[in-house]
């Protein structure tokens, strides 16, 4: 070999110093692992950013454009929900609530919580119940809690433990999972729509995001009497609505069904 003698004696003074050999292995090891670390860090948050995206389930996403992020949503007016089921490529379409409240435990503490309020009639984007029962959401004054990371800052609560939100009495009913925990670092509750607007305070427009599930994964005919262009070109007057599609779910996505 031509260059055997070479290697040989490079890799005898890479060696023969045990110490600085030692050192070399070590920084290398360290790099790697910093580096490792990182991109775990990066890919983690990526992950808990859209996690509300993905514990819902929706096939597609209608808000406002200047929304960032998931969890910070900007009302939209409350006749889009209409005007969304009216397009002819609209299987169903849903409102969901999205709201950050303070509740106060049994305890006397304070705690800032993430209040998610699904459609009253079929209550789609619902978590998966590890407690409980889904038609107990309906009781009065029922919340379903999140068995997550933040599920602690609870005081760990069961079902029957009881709270106050807004001078409203808050009662869990259901422990449930979802697929991925927030990045704010706060308990979730779940709770009907009409429940999560009565309890939280509100602006004039109560529809965080309207949720769609389209009759076909196509992409919507430019030609379409009904498509989405069409019957948004009204609204840049009170904020034009993005809607942003969504064609593989995370979760099966389900069909409403009469209570």
């Amino acid at each position: 070999m031509k260059y055997g003698g070479i290697l040989r004696i490079g890799f005898k003074l890479l060696v023969n110093d045990k110490a600085k050999f030692s050192a070399l292995l070590i920084g290398i090891t360290f790099a790697v692992f910093l580096m490792m670390q990182m991109t775990a860090m990066f890919a983690g948050i990526l992950n808990r950013a859209y996690s509300t995206v993905t514990n819902i389930g929706a096939g597609m996403w209608i808000m406002d454009p200047a929304v960032n992020t998931a969890s910070s949503a900007i009302p939209l007016p409350d006749y889009l929900l209409d005007a969304v089921r009216s397009m002819d490529g609209v299987s169903y379409a849903v409102p969901l609530f999205i709201g950050g409240a303070l509740v106060k435990l049994d305890s006397g503490t304070y705690q800032s919580v993430t209040v998610v309020g699904l459609d009253d009639t079929s209550l789609f984007g619902r978590p998966e119940l590890l407690q409980g029962n889904i038609q107990d959401i309906y009781a009065d004054n029922s919340f379903l809690v999140v068995n997550d990371a933040e599920f602690s800052k609870l005081e760990n609560p069961k079902i029957g433990t009881s709270f106050e939100l807004n001078d409203h009495r808050g009662t869990i009913v259901g422990i449930a999972r979802v697929a991925a925990n927030g990045l704010n670092g706060v308990p979730t509750l779940y709770t009907t729509y009409s429940r999560a607007i009565e309890y939280l305070r509100r602006p004039r427009f109560t529809i965080s995001y309207v949720l769609v599930q389209p009759k076909s994964v196509a992409p919507w005919p430019a030609s379409s009497s009904k498509s989405p262009s069409s019957v948004m070109s009204p609204l840049p007057r009170m904020n034009s609505t993005n809607v942003f599609p969504i064609t593989t779910p995370t979760r099966p996505v389900l069909a409403p069904t009469s209570c």
